[in-house]
């Protein structure tokens, strides 16, 4: 049976230094009003500075203040890690009352579990499956996790834990957490990362995603039939095949300029057959069973 399919990738999120989750909801209402059918973002979309660092919220107010305020949030006690005041603090000019690096820390647990909710709410009522970047949080254990929740009509079908490090060092917060899965992790971990399989089925469609540096993961563990790989990177555009004949691998990188290319195996990239300023959009076939 033939399928036609529209890819959707954002092009509107540059995420060398942070993402935008009220940017993707709206890439989302966007999609959804064009029909597209399975959607793309690259990592790092769904992490963005906690809201207090906002420009409207620290205009007009000490930075010392805005430290405290982060800092004496209910939230932030139970979360933060340690030395992460200490960091700020170093970064903060107190005289000009201004950031000298802005600081970009991830999203605590609550943090991360109410951009969840938003975004899923905001694919309700449609068949689109969505792949909406990756979001960085912690939790209580100052463990820092980088996930990809992969997103169908409203509900969150599964959790992709990016399984090597490959993060740098600004969310490392100077090695002071430690990641999960790690790099010294193997099976145990990617078990857990993907769940019982990582394919997803689709509309008939086995299609499933790599994060940046676990770009090869699903080659590595058997995954060689796919008819749609999706990596989303910030830095890699790059991976091993693990198509079909007939499958596609796509490639969202918002590392600088975001980069999208959707690659048919033994045929040259394909082109978009419309873009804007949210998104290019490629139109796949598929033959299924």
């Amino acid at each position: 049976m033939r399928l036609e399919m529209l890819l959707g990738a954002m092009t509107n999120l540059e995420t060398q230094e942070y993402g935008s989750p009220y940017e993707v909801i709206e890439n989302i209402k966007y999609a959804k009003e064009r029909g597209i059918d399975v959607l793309i973002g690259p990592e790092w979309s769904l992490t963005c500075p906690p809201g207090v660092f906002s420009k409207g919220m620290i205009k007009g107010k000490k930075i010392s203040k805005v430290i405290d305020i982060l800092f004496n949030a209910p939230d932030y006690i139970e979360y933060a890690p340690r030395d992460a005041k200490k960091i700020l603090i170093e970064k903060a000019d107190m005289e000009s009352d201004k950031f000298n690096d802005y600081p970009y820390i991830p999203h605590s647990k609550k943090e991360f579990e109410k951009i969840l909710t938003a975004v899923a709410s905001a694919s309700k009522n449609s068949g689109m499956l969505i792949y909406p970047g990756t979001a960085m949080f912690y939790d209580k254990d100052r463990i820092l996790y980088n996930v990809m929740p992969v997103i169908k009509d409203g509900k969150v079908l599964k959790a992709v834990y990016k399984f090597n490090d490959g993060l740098g060092s600004k969310f490392n917060l100077e090695g002071s957490l430690m990641l999960y899965p790690s790099e010294t992790s193997k099976d145990p971990d990617y078990s857990l990362s993907y769940g019982k399989d990582p394919i997803i089925d689709f509309n008939g469609i086995k299609t499933s995603v790599e994060i940046c540096a676990d770009a090869g993961i699903l080659k590595e563990h058997g995954i060689n039939n796919l008819d749609l790989q999706v990596l989303s990177s910030c830095g890699n555009s790059s991976t091993v095949s693990a198509v079909n004949n007939r499958g596609y691998i796509a490639v969202v990188d918002g590392f600088k300029e975001p980069e999208v290319k959707v690659i048919r195996k033994y045929m040259p990239r394909l082109k978009p057959v419309e873009r804007n300023e949210r998104m290019k959009i490629f139109s796949l076939e598929f033959y299924v069973d």
